[in-house]
């Protein structure tokens, strides 16, 4: 099947030239069309001059011009109801976009693959969740196209060949041309641009179609071009309002997406191909004060390596703790799951599901710590300022209990290193070793450990405390769901989640 490449021309005459000759190169001509649209923007002639000697003599490729402004939204509707009508699918790309070799053809084939998929987008340095890598240990480092390419290039054999999010990334676009028959291409009303590439999506979501990632195609981007400061912000507001408007669970889909789909050697991948310092967590938050390992961790980590961290219940109380704190180590209480750390370490005998969780979904490793210094509980006992006063056991509450029984031998499974009678420094060798082996190794240890804790972590709710004796019998059904293959999966969790403590129902 042949394609009609749509590419709307606004301004940005070297980017879209540099478009332009990527296209001619990557694509075969002999079977595929590219319809170069100018949208009469400020530099209306001079762009038509240029473009009209580049495409001189070249076969596969025609130009045209709108009668007016007409927006991007507008463009792409003109371009493929009234200048093209053939029966050609349609691949509809920004002009600020650079394919790759094999872009076209990867496209085409994840498209044909089943015939749900009803569009089809790319991957890029610059396509908010098609971004690669999409998470970044450091928020203000650019997605350059080298940093992307050497990602892709090195995580290729270890991605499925597409993912199925809720939309797709409009600055490079296939879709089925009998779709757009049935359903019409965008809605006027996101004109002149910003959310119709989403409304699209859904619109034939709801209809049964899906819209696919071809993990295999590459297309870099330069990005947000076309509206600029104030306007650019107003459009985006008022378009992704509408979205909310008629499809109020756009905004779950793609947490879900982003939290349950994403294989986790994407989720990490600024951390499995590594750049600049990594990043070392030390987890003390479990309610007890800064223990003696403290200086241990830090020696066994200097900071010559390590970007270094701890995170703890009371910032305020670390200065009043007598605990010495290098100034080049963060102390937090918190830590957002997308801020990823190349390594947390947690305390064994403390850690929670949840906090397990926590840990897991922010950390390509976890580091154990036996013995922690934390007193062996017992039935009962006084306290030193009143020996008559009785501080409960913590055995008389379920949901230490069962936090200890689910999450320490779990976390003790998986993690890449533990730290045994105090021995840091093999943790640390340990732990280097894991760091330094082939990719391949790494990224099957980190597949493991999402296999085994995936059900938790789709059943962990983050909001209010956990009743023990209620998430030990519904861990208890998780983890027989796995086992069975009787019960479809997808189904029982979904019976299973709303129930969990602090669920909104």
């Amino acid at each position: 099947m042949s394609v009609l490449i749509v590419v709307p021309v606004y301004g940005d005459l070297p980017s879209v030239l540099e478009c332009l000759d990527a296209l001619v190169t990557t694509v075969d001509l002999a079977t595929h069309r590219i319809l170069l649209v100018n949208d009469c923007g400020p530099d209306v002639d001079a762009i038509e001059k240029a473009l009209l000697e580049r495409i001189d003599g070249v076969a596969g490729v025609r130009y045209e011009r709108n009668p007016e402004n007409l927006g991007f939204v507008g463009t792409c509707n003109r371009a493929v109801t009234e200048l093209d009508d053939t029966d050609a699918d349609v691949l509809l790309m920004n002009s600020d976009a650079v394919p790759t070799p094999g872009f076209l053809d990867e496209m085409l084939a994840v498209l044909d693959a089943d015939p749900r998929h009803g569009v089809v987008t790319a991957r890029s340095n610059n396509a908010t969740i098609a971004s690669l890598p999409f998470r970044l240990t450091d928020p203000k480092r650019e997605r350059t196209f080298d940093r992307t390419r050497e990602v892709h290039d090195a995580l290729l054999p270890y991605l499925p060949r597409w993912y199925e999010p809720p939309v797709a990334m409009g600055f490079c676009f296939l879709t089925r041309r009998d779709l757009i028959l049935r359903f019409g291409l965008f809605d006027e009303v996101f004109s002149p641009g910003y959310g119709e590439e989403n409304d699209y999506c859904l619109r034939l979501g709801e209809a049964g179609f899906v819209s696919t990632m071809a993990n295999r195609a590459l297309v870099f981007h330069e990005g947000s071009k076309s509206f600029v400061g104030a306007r650019r912000n107003t459009l985006r507001t008022a378009h992704q309002r509408e979205l909310d408007r008629r499809y109020p669970y756009y905004g779950a889909a793609v947490q879900s997406f982003l939290r349950h789909s994403v294989a986790p050697a994407d989720r990490f991948a600024d951390l499995v191909v590594p750049v600049g310092p990594q990043r070392i967590v030390l987890d003390l938050r479990a309610g007890v004060a800064l223990p003696a390992a403290l200086d241990a961790f830090l020696a066994a980590f200097p900071a010559s390596d390590w970007s270094r961290e701890i995170l703890v219940d009371d910032v305020a109380a670390v200065s009043t703790s007598g605990a010495a704190v290098p100034a080049d180590v963060r102390v937090a209480a918190d830590a957002h799951d997308d801020d990823l750390v190349a390594v947390t370490v947690l305390l064994a005998e403390r850690v929670t599901p949840r906090s397990l969780v926590r840990a897991h979904r922010r950390s390509l490793h976890l580091v154990a710590v036996s013995g922690d210094g934390v007193p062996d509980p017992s039935l009962s006992h006084t306290t030193d300022e009143d020996p008559t006063a009785v501080t409960p056991s913590p055995w008389t509450d379920a949901a230490f209990v069962s936090r200890s029984r689910d999450a320490t031998p779990v976390l003790r499974q998986h993690a890449a290193a533990t730290v045994v009678d105090g021995d840091w420094a093999a943790a640390a060798a340990a732990l280097r070793s894991a760091l330094d082996s082939p990719l391949a190794d790494r990224i099957a240890a980190l597949d493991a450990r999402w296999r085994d804790l995936a059900l938790v972590d789709a059943a962990i709710d983050d909001g209010g405390p956990e009743s023990g004796a209620e998430v030990e019998r519904l861990r208890a059904e998780l983890r027989d769901l796995r086992a069975s293959r009787t019960f479809r999966t997808g189904e029982a969790v979904a019976r299973l989640v709303p129930k969990l403590p602090g669920r909104k129902r």
